[in-house]
């Protein structure tokens, strides 16, 4: 399995100082597996999985079909109490956590790549408004348990393209310990190439 990118591509791409996590991927050939199939083995690895469809202008199908599972951690809130991995707190203005978190995590655009690399999936429910208006009175009774936001941050994503009839493996790596990271990413694509094979 052949990587995009270079450990020397790396280390120049991190010593621009202007990034914390690089992308690196590998490809397989899409016939082997559709993404309902793949979905359904991320399922038995991790309790956190999302399936994401792309879609421009008005297409029937999109270009990419994006998987992931195993995030690094989840950020919820709901009535101000916020929880960002093991941290739980109060707050009324979940957004700075929010971009702070987003901060930490600024990524190369590399050519070639999806569009979507790696990040934050989830939801900011109708309820979330109330943080940005806090005159806004929201005291409709909450039948269904949604929390104001729940995200998950993902650092692998398993891309269908299926104009070029890939399977695009992706890790995003940390911009520190560049070799050990680098290594970690090939153990990391190889396991996930072995999980779509044999789920």
């Amino acid at each position: 399995m052949k990587i995009n990118i270079s450990l020397d591509e790396v280390k120049r791409i991190a010593a621009e100082g202007d990034y914390d996590i690089v992308p690196i991927c590998a490809e397989l050939l899409s016939d082997i597996k559709t993404p309902v199939q793949v979905l359904r083995s991320l399922m038995n690895v991790s309790e956190h999985c999302y399936m994401l469809e792309s879609v421009e202008d008005n297409e029937r199908w999109g270009r990419y079909s994006f998987l992931g599972f195993e995030p690094k951690f989840i950020i919820t809130c709901s009535n101000g109490r916020m929880r960002v991995g093991d941290e739980e707190f109060q707050t009324y203005d979940p957004d700075s956590y929010i971009r702070e978190v987003l901060s930490r995590y600024k990524s190369p655009v590399i050519q070639g790549m999806p569009t979507f690399t790696g990040g934050l999936v989830g939801y900011f429910s109708y309820d979330y408004m109330k943080y940005a208006e806090p005159s806004l009175v929201l005291d409709a009774e909450d039948k269904e348990g949604f929390k104001d936001v729940d995200l998950m941050l993902f650092d692998k994503v398993i891309a269908f393209d299926h104009f070029r009839q890939k399977i695009i493996l992706i890790v995003n790596i940390r911009c520190e310990d560049l070799k050990t990271e680098y290594h970690r990413a090939e153990l990391e694509l190889s396991t996930m190439k072995q999980l779509i094979q044999s789920g």
